[in-house]
């Protein structure tokens, strides 16, 4: 692709616009406003998009507000997928999205297998699955079954309960292994735990985890994408969006007490100060990895994509397999961020 060839070094070394050359730029989330859009958030209530020369806008997602579509016909120049799976999937669809990754929020998936147990509990393993009900949202039965076929689980043994997004089922009993976020469903464990009338299948524990990017698959959440279009025709604007989101998210990081007031402070939060304290203590790790260390935050590595290309294509939910550089690029990234207190 053409925006491809464009020089990594350039896009370190964007400075702010000046006033006269301000771009406009919609962001339209993946779902309500909350913490888990931290980044975006802060980058906006903290002025980094204004001093990127960026007038910017936040629309929010939720029931029946598919980012996908929105960002297509050019009602928000930016959208926010919960899994970088959708963005396949729009790109491999009968009528393709010409719609292309350029970041993600987090380098680490969110994605578990939860499970309940006294605190002093080793977490589960795969095969003890075996034997046990598994709860699963409709649209990702294939994933389960990657997981088995990762992780050698007998899926015969196996009674799979499809639920929706909340951790209710296991919290009465109904289900032994729920599949959710560790950072929002847990929290619905803690504080149903904490009550005195608790249901007794929860009384005296706590909830114990299975991540997914620890038993061989790995996968990109919340990512940042666009239009082909507005890549090739506005990179200067793609290139600011992203130095801005990640201060935003490097604010997150080095300054989590003033983020949690000044993100709960957001107009249309829906989420307490004290709700994104307990967030971001397991979020914020989420941001980083080894890879950042080395390109900086929101690097997306093409091995990944690649990893989830074909847990789609062998799952029978894409048609046909794309390479990595058909969905993403990395192109736009402002690589390593000057260190707190130095001058950006």
């Amino acid at each position: 692709m053409i925006w491809q060839r464009l020089a990594f070094a350039a896009s370190i070394a964007m400075t702010t616009l000046p006033a006269s050359a301000e771009m406009a730029a919609t962001t339209q989330l993946g779902w309500l406003r909350n913490g888990e859009y931290a980044a975006i958030l802060a980058a906006d209530a903290k002025g980094f998009f204004k001093d990127e020369g960026i007038v910017h806008r936040i629309q929010d997602g939720g029931p029946g507000k598919n980012p996908i579509p929105i960002v297509a016909v050019g009602q928000a120049q930016f959208g926010i997928a919960t899994s970088g799976m959708q963005v396949i999937a729009a790109r491999t669809a009968r009528d393709p999205v010409d719609i292309v990754a350029i970041a993600t929020l987090y380098q680490q998936s969110p994605s578990i297998y939860m499970s309940l147990g006294a605190p002093d509990a080793p977490a589960p393993k795969p095969k003890d699955m075996e034997g046990k009900r598994v709860g699963v949202q409709s649209d990702s039965e294939f994933l389960f079954r990657a997981f088995a076929r990762k992780n050698g689980i007998d899926t015969s043994k196996v009674e799979l309960v499809f639920v929706k997004a909340t951790a209710e089922p296991l919290l009465v009993g109904q289900i032994d292994f729920f599949s959710g976020w560790i950072m929002n469903q847990t929290y619905q464990v803690e504080q149903e735990a904490a009550k005195p009338d608790a249901a007794p299948p929860l009384k005296g524990k706590t909830w114990k985890a299975m991540r997914f990017s620890e038993y061989g698959i790995p996968t990109y959440s919340d990512v940042i994408f666009a239009t082909a279009a507005t890549l090739r025709d506005n990179p200067e604007l793609v290139r600011h969006y992203l130095r801005a989101v990640a201060r935003g998210m490097q604010f997150v990081i080095d300054h989590p007490d003033e983020a949690v007031d000044l993100v709960a402070r957001t107009p249309g939060q829906i989420e307490d100060a004290r709700k994104l304290a307990w967030r971001f203590r397991l979020q914020s790790p989420l941001f980083v990895s080894a890879a950042t260390e080395v390109h900086g935050l929101l690097w997306m590595d093409p091995a990944t994509w690649t990893q989830m290309v074909t847990f789609l294509r062998e799952g029978e939910q894409i048609s046909r397999a794309i390479p990595a550089s058909e969905a993403m690029d990395d192109g736009f990234l402002p690589g390593l961020l000057p260190k707190t207190g130095e001058k950006d």
